[in-house]
């Protein structure tokens, strides 16, 4: 089988391999499709997790069917779709105990000290696996993750149907973020970005105003736009530049802000926003246990992918694929490979 690696000092290739055989916990899956999330550029360039574990097949983003089953599996069998949810826990660390396995102390991760799904074939341990409701086909079960990363954050605190929202980034985060603020019942949405066609897509699925922030002040025009009281919520989606303060600047006396990107580096804020505003500022990185409530919402037709993912790849274009996401070219947001 194909399997594309990568060893963190910006190298990637393709190999044949062996088909990997199953463990006892675990099970084989017979990858269909595959989101190229913006970690694994990172994680090419030698920026993963501090669990990484080079050289590593990328991929966490993993739609397949179970093909083969270790002789512990009871959750998952042959036959049945599934989506990863790739986090591999000891289930005995305090984090683990109190329910927040996605801050274990001996954390692993399939696509990062684990080959993911940059392969025709990958073994995970079957407890990673969830089974997709019929309606939900591979393709949007690849968003699983990244749209349940937002809505785990947005979990993190209370929203309001009186609530006005600003959504710093239009790609797949903030667009998720978009409709999922909507399925907390919160539609009245600023977006902000420095593409006009992503913003568009952005009002497409719901957003009430739009700022390129190339051309105007986002703090200014959120302001003007809630009559000088700022954002209830503001919602970090790109882990990039200064968007944090804008963030602090934008949100309202006693309002919220959740941080979805991975910055990679130290981010300079005005702290005094927060003390003088009375903030609360949370942080939400991973899909943790919002997986199950994004099926939901697909199964029900409230989270569309179609606006999201706008480019297909076959495995063995790996190279064009990467390139294409990494320089944003031909109007890319989401790219998926299929092996």
């Amino acid at each position: 089988m194909r399997a594309v690696i990568t060893d963190g000092e910006g190298n990637v290739w393709s190999e044949q391999r062996e088909r990997p055989e199953p463990g006892p916990a675990e099970a084989l899956v017979r990858v269909h499709a595959v989101g190229i999330c913006g970690s694994d550029l990172g994680l090419i360039r030698g920026e993963g997790p501090p669990w990484t574990d080079y050289p590593v097949v990328p991929g966490h983003e993993v739609a397949g069917e179970v093909v083969e089953t270790g002789h512990s599996v009871s959750a998952v069998s042959v036959g049945d779709r599934v989506a990863l949810h790739g986090f591999v826990f000891c289930g005995v660390c305090d984090a683990c105990r109190e329910g927040r396995y996605y801050q274990c102390d001996q954390m692993e991760e399939v696509g990062f000290s684990r080959d993911g799904g940059y392969q025709e074939y990958t073994t995970v341990p079957a407890y990673t696996l969830k089974p997709l409701p019929d309606t939900v086909s591979y393709t949007e079960a690849t968003q699983v993750d990244p749209a349940a990363c937002t809505l785990h954050g947005l979990e993190r605190i209370e929203t309001a149907v009186t609530d006005t929202a600003f959504v710093a980034g239009p790609g797949s985060l903030g667009l998720y973020g978009v409709e999922l603020l909507q399925a907390l019942g919160v539609d009245d949405i600023v977006l902000s970005g420095v593409h006009d066609d992503r913003l568009a897509v952005g009002a497409e699925l719901g957003a009430s105003e739009t700022i390129n922030v190339r051309r105007e002040n986002p703090v200014e025009r959120v302001a003007e736009y809630t009559d000088g009281r700022g954002a209830d919520l503001c919602l970090e989606a790109t882990g990039a530049g200064d968007v944090v303060d804008t963030c602090l600047s934008a949100a309202a006396k006693q309002g919220h802000v959740v941080l979805t990107g991975v910055f990679g580096e130290r981010a300079s804020i005005a702290p005094d926003d927060i003390v003088h505003k009375e903030l609360t500022v949370v942080g939400g990185v991973t899909a943790a246990h919002a997986v199950d409530d994004v099926l939901t919402l697909l199964e029900r037709g409230a989270l569309s992918t179609d606006s999201v993912i706008t480019h297909e790849f076959p495995l063995s274009k790996y190279e064009l694929a990467l390139e294409t996401v990494r320089n944003k070219d031909d109007g890319v947001i989401k790219a998926i490979l299929r092996p």
